[in-house]
């Protein structure tokens, strides 16, 4: 992220060259894959659900937000991705989805309190509050390249999920300060859970409420790659021509925008390989 000094006056173009390396992949695009967002509220989501959307797309899902009362195991079972916030209220979610367990697509949940009814562990999860996370098996897909070490995933302090996940299940990260709280898991189709097996990949991940509006890049590459993940998107020949994405960047539009003195602009690359950031005003 660039920040730039400014008056609110200046237009900017933003020219971006990345230079890439060939790998045996590149990061997976989802083109045509329907991710759904259950969140409390589909109409005001808030910013964190809102960077979720910005960043599903820039994997090229098509979104779509509903609220927790709307949703229906129907409904979800139409789509390539579940994503559940934790802004859900657990009983209600439960309720409109009580298939939820079974669900035969790949689902993503930050609302701990649904741990149980997943089928992960006998009781519900609960929740933290820090920046930090520790990697506990690097080498995963979920681990993102990341050693077994402490992240700091926030920018500031949040309340993070954590449950306590039983079965044949892959647990990634958890608190610095209790390696039984489990912020980031997953178990693949037909692993054995608590309750019953995965009917299709299940991830357990640290995104309580807000911690989305202020997450680092480390914290960025983990949601990566547990969608990356969850997608099966990590197996070999899940990409059908490596080359086909190689090029492909998306460049989010500044925030704030007007703005006096600074704005900040993201952008997401195919690869943590060197690139050149550019910015002229409309004068050159």
């Amino acid at each position: 992220m660039k920040k730039l000094q400014s008056s609110s006056m200046i237009i900017l173009i933003v020219f971006v060259s990345f230079f890439l390396l060939l790998s045996e992949t590149s990061n997976a695009q989802f083109a045509d894959s329907l991710a759904l967002i259950v969140v409390a509220d589909a109409v005001y989501p808030n910013d964190a659900e809102t960077q979720v959307v910005y960043r599903l797309e820039d994997m090229e899902f098509e979104v779509q937000l509903i609220g927790e009362s709307d949703v229906n195991d129907a409904i979800a079972g139409l789509q390539s991705l579940v994503f559940i916030s934790a802004t859900v209220s657990s009983g209600t979610a439960a309720a409109s989805m009580p298939g939820l367990a079974d669900l035969p697509v790949p689902v993503i949940n930050c609302e701990p309190f649904l741990y149980d009814h997943q089928g992960f562990q006998e009781l519900d999860g609960s929740e933290f509050s820090s920046t930090e996370i520790m990697i506990v098996l690097e080498g995963h897909p979920l681990a993102a390249g990341l050693s077994e070490d402490v992240f700091q995933v926030t920018n500031s302090e949040k309340a993070f999920s954590y449950g306590t996940p039983v079965g044949d299940v892959d647990i990634i990260a958890t608190s610095v300060d209790a390696d039984t709280q489990v912020v980031l898991f997953g178990y693949d189709t037909g692993a054995a859970m608590f309750a019953g097996t995965a009917p299709a990949r299940r991830v357990g991940t640290f995104l309580l409420n807000d911690v989305a509006d202020d997450m680092t890049e480390d914290g960025w590459a983990l949601f990566d790659a547990s969608v990356i993940w969850a997608m099966g998107a990590d197996e070999p020949n899940a990409v059908d021509d490596p080359l086909q994405d190689v090029n492909t960047f998306a460049l989010h539009e500044n925030y704030p925008n007007p703005f006096n003195p600074t704005t900040s602009i993201s952008f997401s690359v195919c690869g943590t390989n060197p690139c050149a950031f550019e910015c002229l005003e409309r004068y050159g």
